[in-house]
Formats: structure tokens, sequence, C-alpha cells
């Protein structure tokens, strides 16, 4: 069981998401560029396709990320909406990924992702 702590901040990042989540699936449909604006590392938790709790038309991935330099200084767990249900295919849950990051109008934005190394202990 989480602790109230974690319960209140999944909940925060989950309503945060589908705020943001909707402006940006309000948006028009245009293809991001290819060069990512950050890059991370995390582990898959979840991979949603429209539609799924988070957002009615956008495919959404849960990451529990480390810091990303440059955007995040702390690891922590949160959905990204994912450019294409395409980034899905070869990443399953609980799979440890490399993934890049495009900042567009009012969200952040998965435009790749790939498997990683598994992580250093």
């Amino acid at each position: 069981m989480y602790a109230p702590a974690v319960r209140f901040h999944a909940v925060a990042v989950v309503g945060l998401i589908a705020l943001v989540a909707g402006a940006a699936g309000a948006q028009p449909a245009r293809a991001p560029a290819d060069k990512p604006d950050w890059r991370g590392t995390g582990v898959v938790l979840k991979l949603l396709p429209p539609p799924s709790e988070l957002h009615a038309t956008r495919p959404v991935i849960v990451l529990q990320h480390d810091p990303i330099p440059g955007l995040m200084e702390e690891s922590m767990t949160m959905p990204f909406i994912a450019a294409s249900t395409a980034l899905f295919r070869d990443v399953r849950a609980g799979e440890r990924v490399t993934f890049g990051l495009k900042e567009v109008p009012d969200a952040l934005l998965v435009i790749s992702i790939e498997k990683a190394a598994p992580a250093r202990r």
C-alpha cells in the first residue's frame, strides 16, 4: 500500500497530466521534430493506447524515470503523452528504457523510446 504522501503525489500527477493532456489533445496534430529537447532513462510502468483513463485520444506512457538533466532534478513516476502508439511496439511494462522528450504547447511529448541496459546497482 502506498503511503499517504505517495498517493497524494500520484493523484496530483494524474490530475496534472489530465489538464495538460486535454489542452494538448485540442491542438492540431503535427509531426514533432526529430531531435528531442531532453533525454531520460527510466522504467515503463504502463503503456496506454487511446482511449485510456488518462487521455481519450492520445497514447500515454507512464514512466518511473531518473532525473532528466536540464528539466527535472528528481526521480519520479509520471505519465507522458506519446507521439504515437508505434513507439510502444518494441517495449513492455517493466523494461528499462531511454526516451526523448519534445516540448510542445502545454505538454512534454515522448518522441522516441528504446530499450536500455539494466540500471547499475
